[in-house]
């Protein structure tokens, strides 16, 4: 009999432990701290979706709630005077949050963020911004790409990036229950919903893409080198037809004359989309950057540059660009800047690492 009501009372008990793993369209308010985002997510939140609202709530394009609730609306102006009278910068809070809808089963996990919510420090105490409803501000997360690291992917919506779920953040509140002095639960219930075996629908795949940008280095001892025969086809092209100069730019360097002399190209750089596929690299040449006389021209799309018809050994030269078998060096990742005495680090990373690591080879290769 003894056994009998203790498994009885243990079969109840994991029912209600199981219950609580079990919800549909629970609250949830998740915070992003600026302090804990990581550049090897790619991309920061934090720093970037500000920005993106208050640049739209100015222009009264976007409507800044007081709560939630959504009974009073802060001006563009009104936002700005909370700006000046407790010295801080909507665009650079500390903390963003997501509000949320939790739906979980035992087998999937899915959220829904249904708005969003600012606070920042001061002097003063802590100043909350109010609030943004997200499907108000569907249109920005839609049409804008947030900036991307050597770590991101080329093109990356701020939607797809809320959605993807790379970033640090923390359960505050759920449901009823106030974490903010306790977390022990909030871990737990984080974990199951998000770190579990859990399928979580809905969550945007980031893709091994990047927008990398390098220069042609000309490798004068070799005779068939690419990079040189490419910068020599198109000064000789560019010679031939200084007209095209004028059509990119060129008029804001030089006169156009019959007499012009002829011009030298002293730097071609090439801007493409690369995406990993297993352990391949595809290349689609997107744009191209040509110095005259060490005055740059407006890019050029490639659809436009190819109209050219320039070849170098009966070559198209986006085949040739595709084939890399030249010397270039990195310029640009996505957003970021590369340093000129890392770019073969960089290249060896994107040839031979985790795209979304790259950065961390780069570290540890150099320490």
């Amino acid at each position: 009999m003894f056994k009998i009501i203790t498994y009885c009372l243990f079969f109840f008990l994991s029912i209600g432990i199981e219950a609580k793993k079990l919800y549909t369209e629970i609250p949830a308010l998740v915070h992003l701290p600026r302090s804990e985002q990581q550049d090897t997510n790619g991309f920061n939140l934090v720093d970037h979706l500000p920005k993106l609202f208050y640049q739209a709530i100015i222009e009264n394009k976007l409507k800044l709630w007081d709560s939630p609730k959504k009974q009073i609306v802060i001006s563009g102006s009104a936002l700005q005077k909370i700006e000046s009278d407790n010295n801080v910068s909507f665009s650079k809070v500390e903390n963003l949050f997501f509000n949320e809808l939790w739906t979980s089963s035992r087998r999937k996990t899915q959220f829904a963020v249904i708005g969003f919510s600012f606070l920042s420090e001061s002097k003063k105490g802590k100043i909350s911004f109010g609030y943004i409803d997200f499907n108000e501000a569907l249109f920005l997360l839609i049409n804008n790409t947030i900036p991307t690291n050597v770590n991101g992917p080329a093109y990356l919506t701020y939607l797809d990036a809320i959605y993807s779920r790379k970033y640090f953040f923390n359960l505050v509140q759920f449901g009823s229950n106030d974490f903010s002095s306790n977390n022990q639960n909030s871990i737990k219930i984080k974990k199951d919903a998000f770190n579990s075996k859990k399928k979580i629908t809905g969550l945007t795949v980031i893709r091994n893409t990047k927008m990398v940008t390098y220069n042609l280095e000309k490798n004068p001892g070799d005779i068939n080198d690419p990079s040189s025969g490419i910068n020599n086809a198109i000064e000789y092209f560019l010679n031939a037809n200084k007209e095209i100069i004028f059509n990119y730019g060129g008029d804001k360097y030089f006169n156009f004359s019959n007499n012009m002399s002829d011009i030298t190209v002293t730097r071609i750089e090439i801007t493409e989309y690369w995406e990993k596929k297993k352990n391949n690299i595809e290349y689609k040449p997107m744009l191209i950057k040509i110095y005259v006389n060490n005055k740059p021209l407006n890019s050029i799309s490639f659809d436009e540059f190819l109209k050219w018809q320039i070849l170098f050994n009966f070559k198209n030269i986006e085949d040739i660009l595709k084939e890399k078998q030249f010397q270039f060096t990195l310029y640009k990742i996505n957003n970021e800047m590369i340093p000129f005495d890392e770019s073969n680090l960089f290249i060896k990373a994107l040839n031979e690492y985790k795209w979304s690591q790259v950065r961390n080879f780069v570290k540890y290769s150099k320490d």
